[in-house]
């Protein structure tokens, strides 16, 4: 060869050199720039293609916890999923041992195997296939096969050492990049998973009551992890048995007939170690019962359970049947994030039912608050018949005799009024018969009633009416009325102190001011007085009385006041329209 033949040669050589620096230039601003596996699949496989002057070629991505390698590739207009097993085929080789495989002739290769050419119509002569380990600083640990490029047919003749020297120099720009995709997934995944936790903990929040909360919970669960069914088992804290279910994508009643005793089988392998457990195989697995899945007509290949824990006590399980996507399985991010979901929703079960106990001892409080009341305000009546009634054992007199009866009538009926009074503030009924009445007559009953029995207690009564008018009320109310207050006030007296009802008149109203000269009501629970189970602490207070009171004379067209000081006394003023 002469001088310009040389020249022209290298000439030619220098061209092809720029053009693939040119390339692996290229080559590395795309895939730097790519964060989505998928398309980096597609963007490697093109440029790959170009720079090694191939007809095909494959980008396969080796997943070790499946033992597959998979990619996508474009076949007939349309992006199809390509999976095989670690170890079989030349690209499994490559992915099992770490060997760079060129071959000239793949028909005199025993590798190689031609029933996908028979079947797609395409002729392969020559394949270079080789390995794509991780991108890492680390040098004391041997770097895992991450996947796998194999190219095939190179148009002007078969592939070289020189070949193979720039595909490998390319494989480390790949791992470069496949580890960013990787970082930016697991970011991706991290913010996704952070989103549903969010998601879960907004909603579950809106539940009611515990089965809106599980119903909620495994419907979000289900489609979110996208498997085709689920269940939620919750054990009895009180039998220890497995009976509340709650499902998705189950037939309840096909479910209603299955004993659940959490013994045996994968749930009773959960409950007893307190672990998750994923069989993504259910045929080999000997813990999995196939009359399961034939009890709900369904076929199920792939199973994640998980516990549902509480201070290390498994309280429930979640179950989960197939996943969706053909090709899918349960992962170990799968595990990961189904941990971080049941770890959350215990939580939740936990604050439902301690917020359920917490509700049914307030209202079992609530209703010995209601009897204390009762049986509270009932000593003065009571106390009024015992006397009445030695009244007419010792009276000859007809007329006194019929008067104190009337009286014991009278009282009578004034209990059975005050713990229907209780019962339908609790209902939020109303039992007031309001009629036309004398203020006079209203003060001359009560102190009929009431006098001889408070006097005899060591306290003094008085009562005033300063008005000519007639009101409408229900006359048996305003005697509760006056005595659930009178009680308070000599409760609040040391013997010797003064109890007055006087009745007055206040522009179109009449007032009736009860006041006494006790203790007086305490400033913090003077504006909060009125509402239910507010007491200032006196003994046998239950904080029912006076809301009682409120709701009888707001039933009644009425308003009530207070002024109160400390050691000083304490001023009741109720108002109710006058009648023209």
């Amino acid at each position: 060869m002469d001088t310009s033949q040389e020249l022209a040669q290298l000439r030619k050589e220098l061209a092809r050199k720029k053009l693939e620096m040119d390339s692996i230039q290229h080559i590395g601003q795309a895939l730097s720039s790519e964060l989505n596996i998928e398309r980096l699949l597609m963007v490697v496989i093109r440029e790959v293609n170009t720079l090694m002057h191939a007809e095909r070629g494959t980008f396969y991505i080796v997943d070790q916890e499946k033992g597959e390698l998979w990619s996508k590739i474009a076949q007939n207009a349309e992006i199809t999923e390509i999976r095989l097993k670690i170890g079989v085929g030349i690209a499994g080789h490559v992915a099992k041992t770490g060997e760079v495989i060129n071959i000239p002739d793949a028909y005199k290769d025993e590798r190689f195997n031609p029933a996908i050419d028979k079947k797609t119509g395409y002729k392969t002569r020559s394949i270079l296939c080789m390995p794509i380990f991780e991108a890492t600083n680390d040098q004391s640990r041997d770097r895992a096969i991450i996947g796998v490029l194999q190219i095939l047919n190179k148009k002007d003749g078969v592939f070289e050492k020189e070949d193979e020297e720039m595909l490998a120099s390319m494989a480390s720009q790949i791992a470069i990049a496949l580890n960013n995709t990787s970082l930016y997934s697991k970011l991706e995944k991290k913010l996704n998973e952070l989103d549903l936790l969010f998601e879960l903990e907004r909603e579950v929040n809106t539940a009611a009551n515990l089965d809106e909360l599980l119903s909620i919970s495994i419907d979000k669960i289900v489609t979110t992890m996208g498997v085709e069914a689920g269940l939620i088992t919750l054990r009895d804290p009180k039998s220890g048995e497995f009976n509340n279910r709650v499902v998705k994508n189950i037939d309840p009643v096909a479910l209603s007939d299955i004993h659940f005793s959490g013994e045996s089988g994968i749930v009773g392998q959960v409950v007893k170690s307190g672990e998750i457990y994923i069989t993504n195989n259910t045929g080999n697995d000997p813990r999995f019962k196939q009359a399961f899945g034939d009890k709900i007509g369904m076929e199920i290949r792939q199973v994640a359970c998980v516990p549902l824990l509480i201070d290390d006590a498994v309280i429930g399980v979640l179950e989960l049947l197939n996943k969706s996507g053909k090709d899918d399985y349960f992962s170990r991010d799968d595990e990961r994030l189904l941990a971080s979901i049941t770890s959350q929703i215990s939580r939740t079960i936990e604050t439902f039912r301690l917020r359920e106990e917490k509700i049914k001892a307030e209202r079992l409080s609530a209703i010995g608050n209601m009897m204390s009341t009762i049986v509270h305000d009932l000593r003065t009546p009571m106390n009024n018949i015992y006397g009445f009634v030695d009244l007419l054992q010792e009276e000859e007199d007809a007329e006194a005799r019929r008067e104190y009866a009337d009286i014991v009538i009278q009282q009578i009926k004034f209990l059975t009024n005050m713990t229907t009074d209780v019962l339908d503030f609790a209902k939020g009924k109303s039992s007031v018969l309001p009629v036309k009445c004398a203020v006079n007559k209203i003060l001359d009953d009560f102190e009929k009633f009431f006098k001889d029995d408070v006097i005899k207690k060591g306290y003094e009564f008085h009562t005033e009416c300063k008005v000519a008018s007639m009101i409408y009320v229900d006359p048996e109310k305003i005697q509760r009325i006056f005595m659930n207050i009178m009680k308070n006030a000599l409760e609040a007296m040391p013997p010797g102190g003064r109890f007055s009802i006087t009745a007055g008149q206040d522009g179109d109203d009449v007032v009736f001011a009860l006041t006494d000269n006790g203790s007086g009501i305490p400033p913090e629970i003077q504006d909060k007085l009125f509402d239910s189970f507010v007491t200032s602490g006196k003994k046998g207070g239950t904080g029912l009385g006076l809301a009682i009171v409120k709701k009888l004379i707001e039933e009644q067209k009425g308003r009530i006041e207070v002024e109160s000081r400390v050691n000083e006394g304490t001023s009741f003023k109720i108002y109710f329209p006058k009648l023209q």
